[in-house]
């Protein structure tokens, strides 16, 4: 994804949840009944499994190896300089953030869906509003995140190929 594509899609992802919350904050001025930690509740869940802790973290995790092997490739074989073969950690740590982010995510779920499915049926509206509100405003940044991360990467790529040649 480009820097341009990333942007667009950030600026797109924003407005949708900004006309979400909006209308949350106008259902809460209207004397909406329901606490307003649902709605927050909602939006923990959204980071929690789609953002940053899960399957967009290891995604991001895995895009930055791909795009470290992918560029490692193109500048070994164009300079016929070898980069050094030695035991690398993870590159971005997205994969442990990822799985952890998404076990504490499952479990707000599940204590909602018990929640909802044992009479608090008044509970759906307010988390899956505050879901949607997460996934789009946090889309914004993990777009220009992703856009930015892929950018330092091949850098990264490049500085290792250049000091290791020397």
């Amino acid at each position: 994804m480009n820097d341009t594509g990333a942007a667009a899609g950030g600026i797109g992802a924003v407005a949708l949840g900004l006309v979400v919350l909006f209308y949350q904050i106008g259902r809460w001025r209207g004397g909406d009944p329901t606490p307003k930690i649902h709605f927050i509740a909602g939006t923990a869940i959204a980071a929690l499994l789609f953002l940053g802790g899960g399957i967009l973290g290891v995604m991001g995790g895995a895009a930055a190896a791909l795009g470290d092997g992918l560029g490692r490739y193109a500048l070994e074989n164009a300079t016929g300089a070898a980069a050094g073969a030695g035991n690398k950690g993870p590159l971005t740590g997205g994969e442990k953030v990822g799985a952890s982010g998404a076990i504490a995510g499952l479990c707000l779920l599940a204590l909602y869906l018990g929640l909802i499915k044992s009479g608090r049926a008044d509970l759906k509206q307010p988390v899956i509003r505050g879901a949607l509100c997460g996934i789009w405003l946090g889309a914004s940044a993990g777009l220009l995140g992703m856009a930015l991360g892929l950018i330092r990467t091949s850098g990264n790529t490049v500085g290792d190929i250049l000091i290791r040649s020397i």
